[in-house]
């Protein structure tokens, strides 16, 4: 039996909404917890699965050519309320990342996701990306759907 990868601890959010597992990354402050809860609420409105893997600090594992995030014990099922609280939500333990979405306070709204566009999680791992600006007015649930049909046709 081989030995499992290494965790790496980086500071980022992680949920799941239907199948795609999505890790928000982006600088403290910039509302990672905030989108999360956005995609979490807009997923269950609509009949999707939806829930929280990590809020914070999520540990990531390559696992069979995959990225596997997981969530630390003494945070699990917590997400932060910037400045108001700390709530619990409906969580998983650990989940499979499928896409990044890179929050950017003063990058560009992204229109479409672009299909060449990946994020660099090291050691040769890279995941799709998808660029989105806080209070850019765009619609991020929107967004992972165009990024999830996008995945379909190919």
């Amino acid at each position: 039996m081989a030995a499992p990868e290494p965790q790496q601890n980086m500071h980022a959010t992680a949920l799941v909404t239907g199948e795609t597992g999505i890790l928000v990354t982006g600088r403290s402050g910039s509302g990672k917890s905030a989108l999360a809860l956005d995609l979490l609420r807009s997923a269950a409105a609509a009949g999707r699965f939806a829930a929280l893997v990590a809020d914070d600090q999520v540990l990531l594992q390559a696992a069979a050519g995959r990225v596997l995030a997981l969530a630390p014990a003494a945070t699990a099922g917590l997400v932060e309320i910037r400045g108001s609280a700390i709530m619990t939500v409906p969580h998983l333990s650990r989940a499979v990342m499928h896409v990044v979405i890179s929050l950017d306070p003063s990058g560009d709204q992204q229109r479409l996701p672009d299909p060449q566009d990946r994020y660099d999680l090291g050691n040769g791992i890279m995941l799709p990306l998808l660029r989105f600006r806080p209070g850019g007015g765009g619609d991020p649930l929107a967004l992972l759907e165009a990024f999830e049909k996008g995945r379909r046709l190919r």
